[in-house]
């Protein structure tokens, strides 16, 4: 016999619990317009079940409307093992489980699935609603097909009266490399397949409200030299540029860092190696070079100078922003300058963007991107976006994104980002399917959180399990994650946020409704979001929240 029951998407189902004191016999849901809102069915089985298939009903609403059953979408939970639990967890305190363990997290690409005795298995049920849904209550039916037995599993929509913006008011980068997605399916860069990887990349960022995209100019931009001249090849770079456009993706085109240090983290930043073709096409490729070395400044002049040219031909410069170099510290803020005045002498009008790791920098950049528990009230500088970034920190109380924690640390993010102002969010690991530092042996995200990083001798840093990625390498596309599901979902938050401020201003003075607004701003801000380490930690908390957003954002409506 199957037994079944609900649980919402923020709580992490391992395959050996029961329902939780919150678990409900329907899916009820709320979401605006645009949004996509989740929840998960939980199978468990006294005996094995063979095959385990789900299926969508259309949802019914007001007056005859529907939201069709295209509109829903089910996946079913892996588990991955967790060898080694992030290592500042305060003796367990801010993890949900220790290692060794399987923790839940991507979605499987198959549509069905085998249940074993005494497991449980969670089916993830993602509902999108239409922009032009009307509002009101929908109802429908998630089908569980599990051997002999059909489960009817009731679903109830209230669509709110109002809709988030399509195109998200944060900025949003998961840095992607080509190169790991290369080396997983062995893809011949540039080659149909591998352009047909790349689009599943977009589309899969897309439908989790990323709109900047990394992207390797040195990869993209082929060089060659002809005589004394320099000329470039711009055909791949504008494909990919067209190709993460279409999924909304690069709103910015976020330009590779220029250089990296030149030895250990204290060292200073040097300008990377550069790849330069001859005319029969055989290539050289130039070493690292100090940032003040004259040559190797005139040669990438050239190359930026007429990328400007180009981007303004096809019309994209006012999107283009550029790295300098990685995670400035005080020790190697010296060649970081010199490299930041290089570049605004070469492109006086464009952001320079790094994540930085150094309170100075004034003047060196654009777009700064401190790590989340940097930010502080009034940080912003005039003349600066203020971004922020998660890496493999911070750890401990800090919310983050890491297997072993829970959904709430990776949702709460955002709502920290408008807590103190950032505007953006950048992290290193879309999917850095590939070894840590020297980590021997091939990589396998299905089998290491951590990169592999968990096999160096003792003493090396070893990464924090998902740090390296939060999605999965499927047969046929990109496995998504709840993890993955989780930033998504608090993106969708930030804009509910800002909806309320919209409606605030827009109410002016004397506006009984705004009044009420203001207060549950400050209430969220002083219990809810009191600083980075001190949060609400409680599911029920940020859901109750999120609907007073909701209620307030509809009380506040013209």
């Amino acid at each position: 016999m199957v037994t079944w029951w609900v649980e919402t998407s923020l709580r992490k189902v391992f395959q050996d619990e029961g329902p939780s004191p919150d678990a409900t016999a329907c899916i009820a849901l709320s979401a605006a317009r645009n949004e996509r809102e989740d929840a998960q069915v939980c199978l468990r089985a006294s005996a094995p079940v063979g095959k385990v298939t789900v299926e969508c009903s259309d949802l019914q609403g007001p007056d005859g409307a529907s939201i069709p059953s295209s509109c829903l979408r089910t996946a079913f939970v892996g588990y991955v093992p967790v060898h080694i639990n992030t290592a500042d967890n305060g003796n367990g305190e801010h993890i949900i489980r220790r290692a060794p363990a399987f923790f839940p997290d991507p979605f499987l690409e198959w549509p069905e699935v085998r249940l074993y005795a005494e497991q449980t298995q969670p089916i993830w049920v993602t509902v999108s609603v239409p922009e032009a849904a009307p509002a009101g209550p929908y109802s429908g039916t998630v089908t569980v097909v599990a051997g002999d037995e059909r489960i009817e599993v009731p679903l109830s929509l209230e669509v709110w009266p109002f809709a988030i913006p399509q195109k998200p008011s944060m900025w949003h980068t998961e840095w992607f490399s080509a190169s790991n997605m290369e080396g997983w399916y062995k893809l011949e860069r540039f080659s149909d397949e591998w352009w047909e990887w790349m689009e599943r990349v977009a589309r899969n960022m897309g439908a989790h409200r990323q709109n900047v995209i990394l992207t390797p100019l040195q990869q993209l931009v082929r060089t060659t030299k002809t005589g004394d001249s320099l000329t470039y090849d711009y055909t791949d770079l504008d494909r990919w540029v067209e190709l993460f456009d279409r999924y909304g993706v690069a709103e910015r085109i976020e330009g590779s860092h220029l250089g990296g240090r030149c030895g250990d983290w204290n060292s200073q930043f040097v300008f990377g190696g550069l790849t330069i073709h001859d005319e029969g096409g055989i290539a050289t490729r130039l070493e690292a070079a100090a940032v003040d070395d004259p040559d190797r400044r005139a040669l990438l002049a050239d190359f930026l100078t007429h990328l400007r040219e180009h981007l303004i031909e096809k019309g994209w410069y006012s999107r283009f922003i550029l790295h300098q170099a990685d995670e400035p510290i005080p020790p190697n803020e010296e060649s970081y300058r010199v490299m930041s005045a290089f570049v605004r002498e070469t492109l006086p009008d464009v952001p320079r963007i790094d994540a930085v790791m150094s309170e100075g920098l004034e003047g060196c950049i654009e777009i700064r991107v401190p790590q989340i528990q940097e930010l502080r009230d009034g940080h912003a500088i005039e003349g600066e976006e203020l971004w922020s970034y998660t890496c493999l920190a911070p750890q401990g109380p800090y919310p983050n994104r890491f297997l072993d924690y829970a959904s709430i640390k990776t949702r709460i993010i955002h709502w920290h980002n408008w807590r103190y102002g950032a505007i953006g969010y950048l992290h290193w690991g879309y999917g850095a399917w590939h070894s840590w530092q020297s980590s021997k042996g091939p990589v396998d995200p299905w089998n290491s959180a951590t990169g592999a990083s968990e096999r160096l001798e003792l003493g090396r840093q070893v990464l924090p399990p998902g740090d390296p990625h939060i999605v999965y390498p499927g047969q046929e596309d990109i496995c998504d994650s709840i993890r993955w599901e989780m930033v998504r979902k608090g993106m969708e938050d930030y804009e509910y946020l800002l909806l309320v401020e919209e409606g605030i201003e827009r109410a002016g003075e004397g506006c009984p409704a705004a009044d009420a607004a203001r207060e549950l701003l400050s209430q969220i801000r002083e219990d809810l979001l009191k600083d980075h380490s001190h949060y609400t930690r409680s599911d029920r908390a940020l859901l109750d929240a999120r609907r007073k957003l909701a209620e307030a954002i509809i009380g506040l409506q013209p």
